[in-house]
């Protein structure tokens, strides 16, 4: 960390030809970054839903859905430096890499505002193409009178054709009922010895598992299926001066879009009070040479969502406390 801030220090001087003992500094002040994990949980309803209750006895949500909570939260105070306010000093270079690996100095040419990113993951589609074996088609019986020919003239006959169709979706949803009430019934005759085959140890086992496996994904076309989205965010709080008790939005969280910074749904609070105020003292003496510095205030700082607390903790917030001189020595 010195080394780095040396470096910092020694570009700087090259570049805007500042005198090898002048220094611009700044206070510290407290940043609370929030970092949270959510997860988004999207629910697909099956195709067959409206056939649920009459095909297979239970009812089924007929509408897509998607809601979102907050899984993980963790929070950091940091200090860094103040970036509203500079000061002058001329100290000496070891003054200097004491403050820097502090993380209290900063340089107009070198400070760069930090920049946030989010990665998210791809927002899930419907997609029922690998569920079920039915097919779209569906071979009919027609039977017509139609006026055959015959040796003593014209007769009204029926006349029986196969007749290929596409199956409606009521079709398709019995067919996988039967499909799901067959597989129960030879799913129970297995477990009860009721079939030709003999099954035992694994081979019971394998042939009770594959059967499950069968009803659940054709089970999935009436009940809908549910696919869960991670999402991180990362987002910094930085407590202005002055009031004793403050609140902020640190963030929202929305079902439909995740975690925000600001915008539309359900608002997470930071909230911090002053517990305790440092004195402060002026220990300068205005003709000597002198440094700024700050003791911060102990403020109570509670995470919380709809009046229900999910965090807290106690942390020195600088730019709430007070600012002090002292003189230099040398």
């Amino acid at each position: 960390m010195i080394k780095k801030c040396f470096s910092a220090f020694l570009l700087l001087l090259a570049a805007t030809g500042l005198r090898a003992q002048e220094v611009i500094y700044s206070l510290p002040s407290t940043t609370f970054v929030i970092e949270v994990d959510a997860v988004q949980e999207y629910f697909f309803a099956g195709p067959y839903a409206a056939y649920a209750s009459r095909m297979l006895g239970f009812d089924a949500p007929r509408q897509n859905s998607v809601k979102a909570h907050v899984t993980r939260l963790r929070l950091l105070p940091c200090v860094e430096a103040d970036p509203s306010v500079h000061y002058p000093a001329e100290v000496g270079l070891e003054s200097l890499l004491t403050l820097s690996s502090q993380g209290l100095v900063s340089f107009r040419d070198t400070l760069e505002a930090r920049s946030l990113s989010w990665r998210f993951s791809p927002v899930p589609r419907r997609d029922y193409s690998d569920k079920g074996l039915t097919s779209d088609r569906l071979m009919r019986t027609e039977t017509t009178m139609e006026m055959v020919q015959v040796d003593t003239g014209f007769v009204q006959m029926p006349v029986t054709r196969e007749v290929m169709q596409d199956k409606t979706l009521e079709d398709k949803a019995a067919e996988a009922a039967e499909i799901i009430l067959s597989v129960r019934q030879e799913r129970m005759n297995i477990a009860m010895g009721h079939t030709d085959a003999t099954f035992s140890g694994e081979a019971l086992a394998a042939a009770l598992e594959e059967l499950s496996r069968i009803e659940e994904e054709y089970l999935a076309l009436f009940r809908g299926y549910t696919v869960s989205r991670p999402l991180h965010g990362v987002f910094d709080v930085r407590p202005s001066s002055g009031e004793r008790v403050q609140r902020y939005v640190a963030f929202l969280l929305s079902d439909q879009d995740g975690l925000k910074p600001d915008g539309k749904g359900t608002p997470y609070y930071l909230e911090l009070e002053v517990e305790s105020e440092p004195e402060g003292f002026d220990g300068g003496d205005r003709r000597r040479r002198s440094i700024r510095f700050r003791e911060p205030a102990i403020c109570r700082v509670r995470l919380s969502e709809d009046g229900r607390q999910l965090l807290e903790t106690r942390a020195p917030v600088y730019q709430l406390g007070k600012e002090c001189i002292m003189s230099i020595n040398k």
